[in-house]
């Protein structure tokens, strides 16, 4: 069976150590941080050896990231902070990097002094033993533009999100369109509202996750199926009734039942 995954973050209302000792208790085999913070980097990574939980994936931060293709220096302080994100996955034994390639609807295409840049990503990635997972949003032209210069043969894969898909697509699906490229994925619902992307746990919205079985079926994915949903945390009411018991037994049977199903 594949193995499941969910998301750890710094201010998870439980605490992350219990929240994640919980989370490899309960049966979880991954986990995915986001964001470049050393200290909470180095801290999920030793609780990972010490559970015997794999840190699968480091999501690299995504702001400012159309700058990425634009003429300007700012460009290159995307590059930068990605590099960082790759040293940080290469210190800890991450094996895969994810990072979006756009933000919003007015972001620009892929330019020539963009394709410079992730020339340079990809370079890094290899140097280092990484895979680089690029991550659908809401532009399908820069990512066909990606996976098609680099192949099967490169560093460079794809992230299936699926909740992106929903709210951000109007019902395009990512999957079949490069089932043989997909190393990651991020699971979560929504009520497919556009550019609501509420994260919530499977089969807790509106997407029809007979329908993403189906779709991991046919694609013949091995890898991971992770969940990549909103945590309690301050600030935010979505579970925030459940103890932490309760909110890991209940992400586990959400996507166990999807794991499944997906046989």
């Amino acid at each position: 069976m594949r193995n499941i995954g969910i998301n750890v973050r710094p201010d998870v209302t439980y605490g992350t150590a219990p929240f994640m000792d919980c989370v490899a208790a309960t049966g979880f085999n991954s986990v995915f941080t986001y964001g470049n913070l050393p200290e909470f980097i180095d801290f999920v990574a030793k609780k990972c050896r010490d559970t015997g939980v794999r840190y699968e994936a480091l999501h690299a931060p995504c702001e400012r990231i159309n700058d990425l293709w634009l003429p300007d220096e700012q460009g290159d302080k995307v590059v930068d902070m990605m590099k960082a994100s790759m040293d940080l996955a290469e210190a800890h034994g991450i094996p895969i990097v994810i990072c979006h390639l756009s933000s919003k609807e007015n972001a620009p295409h892929a330019t020539d002094v963009g394709l410079l840049r992730f020339d340079r990503l990809v370079e890094y990635a290899g140097k280092k033993n990484l895979k680089l997972a690029v991550e659908n949003q809401r532009k399908l032209g820069n990512l066909c533009t990606i996976l098609e210069i680099y192949g099967k043969d490169s560093p460079v894969g794809f992230c299936w999100d699926v909740g992106h898909e929903a709210c951000f697509s109007y019902g395009r699906e990512y999957l079949p369109l490069f089932p043989d490229r997909c190393m990651f994925t991020h699971i979560h619902d929504n009520n497919k509202r556009y550019n609501v992307d509420e994260h919530l746990l499977p089969f807790d919205g509106q997407i029809d996750f007979w329908r993403v079985a189906d779709l991991l079926h046919k694609a013949n994915y091995p890898g991971t199926l992770c969940l990549e949903i909103d945590l309690p945390h301050e600030g935010s009411e979505k579970y925030a009734d459940l103890s932490l018991e309760q909110f890991v037994s209940k992400a586990y049977a959400a996507i166990n039942r999807l794991r499944i199903i997906a046989e």
